[in-house]
């Protein structure tokens, strides 16, 4: 048997102490073994987090959503509260998938109409409808328990003292609230808990079809460290850098509508590896503070954390109110600019065919299907054969010709040959189909007089006749 301190022959491999524990003691000192199984077993720390949704191709776990209830009870009890043992019921919510919430978790319960059998209490029926269920089911309440299976949830309300079972449930749902302050950040490590298949379809084919395999190790990217995030196969400081699994959307890929997204199955987990390292042990020590006018904050640690919530809320807000060239950009606020202004059409709605006889598609800028920016910057908006305007003063910088009974048509013996090659003889009108405004190949200005006598020159667009053509200039 080795003495405490006088350490060990290497030849004989610890061989003098049959325990471990000791041998590790007697190297380091007391406690040393229980340190260090510490550190190894943190090297397999892991957190689940269940599956939310998809938005616009990223995991997201920002809005409420809607899980079916199978079926809704509750048993009356009575539980100690701020005036002694209260009257309570302990509400049980059997759901149609599974999701891990923890407790004290908000859920809400909606939409619960129609009766309920009284029972006992033992869960007895007595055969007797109620409607009690309504008042008592609709609600929102902390978690108090969830099951193994992760698909049955419990919560206590007070103020109530009926047993209720075999529930109306059609057409109710449980909201699962929404996180804001997840914290998946890039390059974290995940796993699946299953096989997961994500399929989106356009009607006729599958422009999306991944496969996670439960086991294997992907990497988080795109991440706004709050509330969303991307899947690579490959981390960032890989060779050939990140290799995202791209989920096609409608708003983020052109010519995609009417898409069907299918998550199967959609109850399953994200495994995150949460291990401890050295570095992780380094960042507990302060460094030293150098400049006197600095500090590392003040106040309590739960002060010191609200104050960092705070400022990743307030970031998030103004982030997005600021523009991005990669998503739409909304806001309430008045928008002043000095100078150019200048907008371009990546998807040619511009360049339609029918943009001239279309008041829909006319040109202009449109916000959310309002005319935002016309000639004169008036925001227009798409009547019965019109445009209309709330603007206070309106002027018109584009003239529409429809029909014979929405406006004027020329129409002329069009060009057949007799033209002068200097002045217009003859047009040719147009009565069916449209024109893409790259056909038209030559303006006409036409002086219009209003009641007032005021003048305005508009510009008449013309397409060149193809008709005989031997014989054009």
């Amino acid at each position: 048997m080795s003495i405490a301190n006088q350490g060990y022959r290497k030849d004989l491999n610890l061989e003098e102490t049959t325990s471990d524990r000791q041998a590790l003691a007697n190297l380091g000192g007391a406690g040393i073994a229980e340190d260090l199984d510490k550190l190894q077993n943190n090297l397999r720390n892991t957190s689940n987090t269940s599956f939310h949704t998809l938005t616009d191709g990223y995991f997201d776990f920002s809005d409420d959503i809607n899980v079916g209830i199978t079926s809704l009870r509750c048993i009356a009890t009575q539980i100690f509260g701020t005036q002694g043992l209260e009257d309570a019921v302990v509400i049980t919510a059997h759901i149609d998938r599974s999701y891990l919430v923890r407790r004290g978790d908000l859920i809400k319960i909606e939409n619960v109409t129609g009766t309920g059998k009284f029972t006992d209490g033992q869960g007895n029926l007595t055969g007797t409808d109620t409607s009690d269920g309504v008042a008592i089911f609709n609600g929102e309440f902390a978690l108090t328990a969830l099951n193994d299976d992760r698909d049955q949830f419990q919560a206590v309300r007070t103020g109530f003292s009926t047993s209720i079972r075999d529930q109306d449930v059609s057409g109710s749902h449980l909201v699962i609230r929404g996180k804001d302050v997840f914290t998946y950040t890039n390059d974290d490590k995940i796993t699946f808990n299953k096989d997961v298949n994500i399929k989106v379809n356009d009607g006729s084919t599958d422009i999306t079809d991944i496969t996670f395999v439960q086991g294997t190790e992907y990497y988080i990217c795109d991440s706004d460290g709050l509330e969303r995030f991307k899947i690579s196969a490959t981390p960032s400081n890989f060779a050939s850098g990140i290799s995202t699994f791209v989920i096609k959307t409608g708003n983020s890929d052109n010519g995609y509508t009417g898409l069907t997204t299918t998550v199967s199955p959609s109850d399953f987990d994200f495994i995150r590896s949460e291990p401890v390292l050295q570095e992780n042990l380094i960042n507990f020590i302060e460094p030293d503070i150098n400049d006197d006018g600095f500090s590392y904050g003040s106040g309590t640690y739960s002060e010191q954390l609200d104050e960092i919530q705070t400022n990743n809320e307030t970031a998030k807000y103004f982030i997005g109110k600021k523009y991005k060239g990669t998503e739409n950009t909304h806001s309430s606020d008045f928008i002043k600019t000095e100078g150019i202004i200048s907008m371009n059409d990546p998807k040619e709605k511009m360049n339609a065919a029918d943009i001239v006889t279309s008041y829909d598609s006319g040109s202009g800028m449109f916000i959310e299907g309002t005319r935002a920016f016309s000639t004169d910057n008036n925001p227009w908006t798409t009547g019965t054969d019109k445009l209309e305007t709330e603007a206070d003063e309106v002027s018109i910088g584009e003239l529409y010709f429809g029909d014979d009974t929405n406006g004027p048509v020329i129409t002329g013996s069009g060009f057949d040959g007799t033209h002068s090659t200097t002045e217009l003889t003859g047009v040719k009108s147009v009565t069916a189909g449209t024109t893409a405004p790259t056909d038209f190949s030559h303006k006409f200005p036409v002086r219009v007089e209003n009641a007032d006598g005021n003048v305005e020159t508009y510009y008449l667009l013309l397409e060149r006749n193809t008709e005989n053509t031997s014989t054009l200039p």
